[in-house]
């Protein structure tokens, strides 16, 4: 990745004692392959990914883990806005892409992409069907009592991850609301905004929101990096890098 302001280039892989690129991509098409493998990698991936840095699990763990999961680019981050748009779908960057397109560039790696979906009763199918020709495919489905209730996570064969989540509107509106008497309009406007992913405005989640939703949990070092960012951002009055989005949800 690029170096930038705020960003850390770390060295090759064979200097940190990794597998090199050529075997980590043969190590995750045949784990990927192979059912109780893949079952196991995913799992692991997840574990991995939400642990504490210097954790047993990520001392463990965390080399291999880094090595087997291929990184989401920017450009990856098109095609499945891509796609999903094509087939109707309507959604929004959250997470760490989501972040870093309020921020207008790339400040980590990022191994996966969260979206919201519009609709997700009704529309999740679809956005499931259209990001299979791009080879994700369905792993695990979550019903949290959460921010974002529903949690769809689909994986391709190297290990990249998308998440389609949904949002509880309600208990987010009386949060950004204080009093919990946004109208639609106002809520879409503090909730809804764009970003910047490759050059190409994104439609994401505000800052507002986006802190909103790392809350209530006690968060990885890459969040706690993301979060640092938003206040940042609220911070300088630049919850909104893009045009705010006057549409309905």
């Amino acid at each position: 990745m690029r170096a930038g302001a705020g960003e850390v280039v770390a060295p090759p892989a064979e200097k940190r004692g990794l597998p090199t690129p050529e075997l980590a991509n043969h190590i995750r098409r045949y784990v990927m392959s192979t059912g109780a493998l893949r079952w196991a990698a995913v799992k692991a991936s997840y574990k991995v990914s939400q642990s504490e840095e210097g954790s047993l699990l990520r001392l463990l763990l965390g080399r291999l883990h880094e090595a087997l999961c291929a990184e989401v680019t920017a450009g990856e981050v098109s095609a499945v806005l891509g796609a999903l748009d094509g087939a109707g779908v309507r959604c929004w960057l959250v997470g760490g892409w989501g972040v870093d397109a309020l921020v207008g560039r790339q400040t980590r790696r990022h191994h996966d992409l969260d979206l919201v979906v519009d609709d997700f009763e009704h529309r999740s199918l679809d956005a499931r069907a259209a990001l299979a020709p791009l080879g994700f495919t369905m792993s695990r489905e979550h019903h949290l009592s959460a921010w974002m209730p529903d949690r769809w996570q689909m994986y391709d064969c190297d290990l990249r991850a998308v998440d389609l989540l949904s949002i509880d509107w309600e208990r987010t509106k009386a949060a950004l609301g204080g009093d919990g008497h946004l109208d639609d309009r106002a809520l879409h406007r503090a909730a809804f905004t764009e970003g910047v992913v490759a050059g190409k405005r994104v439609p994401c989640l505000s800052a507002a929101a986006q802190l909103l939703y790392h809350s209530g949990f006690v968060p990885s070092p890459a969040q706690r990096h993301d979060i640092a960012l938003l206040k940042g951002l609220l911070g300088a009055g630049d919850v909104a890098r893009g045009a705010v989005l006057d549409g309905g949800s």
